[in-house]
């Protein structure tokens, strides 16, 4: 206040009201947001999406959850004739074939084909199929395998390195009723491939009149009839293991009966007349037409082209996406079966062991004090008892109870085991992780704020703890579903769990079959099920990231 001011409040005198000025100005008040308010679910959900690899990681995983809902309800190998398989799609005469891929055929890569060296027998052998497909897709290059001793060649064998066709299974037997043989007839009558070179039937052989003028051949040259018995016998087994020989063969190495025959199948050698052509074998009527089928107490038996019957009977080619195992199942639908029952297993169980984790770590945290020194005593002594143990006897327990086993059966008795071993324990790190939250939290001022205001318990849990812990309790509740899956998969892998007599399959069980086939000789049986477990492992855990960042209620709000 200055002197003039005080001079004139002690005076008592009043300043002219014209040396002020009235000046109007607009209201101050406060503004209304104009934006609407974000909820909590909605920001954490904003900030989940601006982590792009959590987002890519979840995306993955919704495909993987799909790939094991779908496939096994589209695929029609999931919906064959309960008859014909009665322990689901397989063939025995596919096993082992490689992927197939419909968009590489012909490449090469991933089109059934692989590279084979086969020896100057079993490649003429190869070329010598009555079959619509042939076994040998292209001749890469001819080979002489030599052994020399110095200048002198003591053996040369010839190698052909081919590309053969792993579907190309050839000619097959097979005994049909009087109506299925009628209905693969009326078939090939309607597509008019009857007698052709295309026709699922090829025409029968009849080898048993062969051998019998063979032997009496083969004694005719000197051979004893010792010897004699045992070829003929060699010769027969080979003739019924390999359908797809319609042509006469020969005892003699080479068709050369300057030299001692052998009774050795992998020996005998195609005879051919004189114009180069191989003597066949097949059946022919008093017409001299050619005999597609005999027919004998009740039954045909057939030759046929097997991929093409398989086709006719099944509906659908036996091209396999993934590949066959060793009992010709499709791996792309067991692996699906497998990925859909390891999720399932694994959520199942990861909630159970959330619930109770939850429960006993936010009591414990609570109110702490004795309860929580009980509680943290008994966790340890749980904790120190292996899963594995208690697999074990439950397995062993459960499989020896009559009861149970009639009730429940191998595969439930399997997956109540599994559950009590993985819950025994599985629990004990979400209740650690819970303890120590609800211990960081319960002494906050806004915790102390809210009892002072008469809040109950269940109150400052539910409303005042747990959220702000859940970012944390969210990650390691995403992370149990893949330990779950890791642990089973390793079991299974390692053969501690038997899915074999159960009926059922997992990613551990696929992979313990590629480990038992080998991965030099059919690395697909091992390839997509490490594939598969390898995305679950690593997108689990960036999801499971991204789900802590986003729940994190320190960071609602900030910016970039």
């Amino acid at each position: 206040m200055s002197e003039n001011t005080k001079t004139l409040q002690n005076s008592g005198e009043t300043l002219d009201k014209s040396l002020f000025e009235r000046i109007d100005r607009e209201n101050i008040h406060d503004q209304a947001f104009e934006t609407k308010p974000v909820s909590y679910l909605k920001d954490c959900f904003r900030r989940f999406r601006k982590n792009k690899g959590s987002v890519v990681a979840g995306i993955i995983i919704l495909l993987i959850i799909l790939y094991a809902i779908i496939v096994p309800i589209a695929s029609p190998r999931a919906h064959v004739s309960p008859t014909a398989y009665p322990n689901g799609y397989l063939d025995n005469y596919f096993k082992y074939v490689l992927p197939y891929n419909p968009m590489f055929a012909g490449t090469g890569f991933w089109d059934g084909t692989k590279i084979e060296s086969l020896n100057e027998r079993s490649y003429a052998i190869q070329t010598l199929t009555d079959a619509n497909r042939p076994y040998i897709v292209e001749t890469l290059e001819k080979t002489h395998d030599r052994v020399m001793a110095g200048d002198i060649v003591i053996s040369d064998t010839v190698v052909y390195n081919c590309r053969v066709d792993t579907y190309a299974v050839g000619v097959k037997r097979i005994d049909l009723s009087p109506s299925a043989y009628q209905n693969l007839v009326d078939y090939e009558e309607e597509n008019g491939i009857v007698g052709t070179a295309d026709s699922i039937i090829k025409p029968s052989v009849d080898y048993e009149t062969y051998l019998t003028d063979y032997a009496d051949h083969l004694r005719g040259n000197g051979v004893i009839d010792t010897l004699v018995t045992t070829i003929i016998n060699e010769m027969r087994t080979y003739y019924e293991n390999n359908p797809g020989i319609y042509y006469a063969l020969s005892a003699y190495p080479d068709n050369d009966e300057t030299q001692q025959p052998s009774d050795k199948s992998n020996m005998f050698s195609p005879i051919y007349d004189e114009n180069g052509n191989v003597k066949d074998l097949y059946i022919r009527d008093d017409a001299g037409d050619l005999v597609y089928g005999t027919y004998g107490q009740g039954r045909y038996t057939l030759r046929v082209d097997y991929f093409d019957y398989s086709t006719y009977f099944n509906g659908f080619e036996p091209y396999l996406f993934f590949g066959a195992n060793a009992e010709g199942r499709d791996i792309f639908l067991r692996l699906a079966e497998g990925a859909r029952f390891s999720l399932i297993l694994g959520v199942c169980i990861s909630l159970i062991n959330f619930i109770i984790g939850l429960i006993w770590g936010a009591v414990s945290g609570y109110y702490g004090g004795t309860a929580d020194l009980v509680m943290e005593r008994v966790t340890d002594i749980i904790g120190n008892v292996p899963s594995i143990v208690v697999l074990t006897i439950c397995s062993v327990s459960f499989t020896s109870n009559g009861a149970m086993m009639g009730k429940l059966g191998s595969a439930g008795v399997l997956i109540v085991s599994i559950l009590l071993a993985f819950v025994y324990s599985g629990w004990i790190g979400t209740a650690s992780t819970t303890r120590m939250q609800f211990y960081r939290y319960k002494g906050q001022e806004y915790v102390l704020a809210s009892r002072t205001l008469g809040a109950k318990d269940r109150r400052l849990i539910f409303r005042h703890i747990l959220p702000n812990a859940a970012g944390t309790l969210v990650t390691s509740s995403v992370l149990l579903v893949p330990g779950v899956i890791f642990s089973e998969t390793s079991l299974s892998y390692l053969g501690l769990i038997n899915f074999t007599t159960s009926g059922l399959c997992s990613i551990g069980s696929l992979l313990n079959e590629g480990q038992t086939a080998g991965l030099a000789n059919y690395p697909h049986m091992l390839l997509f099920p490490c594939i598969v477990i390898s995305l679950l492992m690593i997108c689990f855990n960036l999801f499971g990231n991204g789900l802590r960042d986003a729940f994190n209620t320190t960071l609602k709000g900030a910016e970039d």
